[in-house]
């Protein structure tokens, strides 16, 4: 991304070279000295004190070395940083540094967001999650399917499409709208090789998300719902009966059912007053509006 002027760096580790050597020199004459002692001692050839200061004279160059070896080592490493490298494949997105200015610690140069995938909240009710194959606040196992999303967004006139997949949802539940936001990842959002545009940071998106597949479902009009449960069907006699039905969920004006209805079943879509059970109906000849399929 940038290299920082590296010639004070330069000296400064040449200097940690010249200490670190100074230093293992004088270690290695004071440990030459502290033999000499012991074996003069053997002799009695020398004084107590005169080994005592062999002794710390040989402990002082060991510290020495290992600061002058802990003073190179941190020089090696400002070397380093002067080159600053991305850690992964990206764009800059924004910069706050120029040819030829000063730089601290610390401090802020750019911002860079990767290329590998691309990452987009989806803000999901939290009554939808229950159709998502996907743990909640949790990060999923391995080896579990995710849901496929397809993102859409209309761009120089035409309309484009990424695939990814729901990779995890945030912690937290938005008090204000009862939204979860849930992460999709799109793999190589800038690769060009489907002849369309990147997924380009701050694009609006339009997502769909595979749910889970239920086998078996009957999609009815809202309006036939007798109360939360119910609804009306008519036996082979044309007779009127209450039945309790298992609602999937109610979307669009429809209902999808998932227990409580055969195939053959006929659903009573009319609006009746002071319904009975058990009451006698009539049925409009050659009208199948009332016929329930799979």
């Amino acid at each position: 991304m940038l290299e920082i002027d590296s010639l004070d760096y330069e000296v400064a580790l040449e200097e940690a070279r010249a200490r670190l050597a100074r230093a293992q020199s004088d270690l290695a004459n004071a440990r030459r000295a502290y033999a000499r002692q012991l074996d003069l001692a053997q002799k009695q050839s020398t004084s107590a004190s005169q080994q005592d200061d062999a002794l710390n004279r040989q402990r002082i160059a060991e510290a020495t070395l290992r600061e002058a070896m802990a003073k190179l080592s941190r020089a090696k490493r400002d070397m380093q940083r002067t080159r600053v490298i991305a850690p992964y494949d990206g764009r800059v997105r924004s910069e706050k540094v120029d040819v030829g200015q000063f730089v601290n610690r610390g401090a802020p140069i750019a911002m860079i967001y990767a290329t590998d995938y691309a990452e987009v909240r989806l803000p999901v009710q939290d009554e939808e999650l229950a159709y998502l194959n996907l743990p909640l606040l949790i990060s999923p196992a391995p080896d579990q399917k995710l849901p496929a999303v397809i993102l859409r967004s209309k761009f120089a006139g035409e309309i484009h499409e990424w695939s990814g997949r729901v990779v995890r949802t945030e912690g937290e539940l938005d008090p204000r709208t009862r939204m979860v936001n849930v992460i999709a990842s799109v793999p190589s959002p800038y690769s060009q090789k489907e002849n369309r545009p990147p997924l380009s940071v701050g694009l609006f998106v339009e997502a769909e998300i595979v749910g889970e597949q239920v086998e078996n479902i009957v999609r009815l009009p809202r309006s036939v719902m007798r109360g939360e449960e119910q609804v009306y069907v008519i036996d082979a006699a044309d007779r009127l009966r209450f039945r309790k039905v298992e609602v999937l969920r109610v979307a669009q004006g429809d209902v999808f059912i998932k227990a409580g209805l055969g195939a053959k079943d006929r659903v009573c879509i009319s609006s009746l007053n002071s319904a009975v059970d058990g009451m006698l109906v009539r049925v409009q000849a050659g009208s199948d509006a009332g016929l329930v399929s799979r």
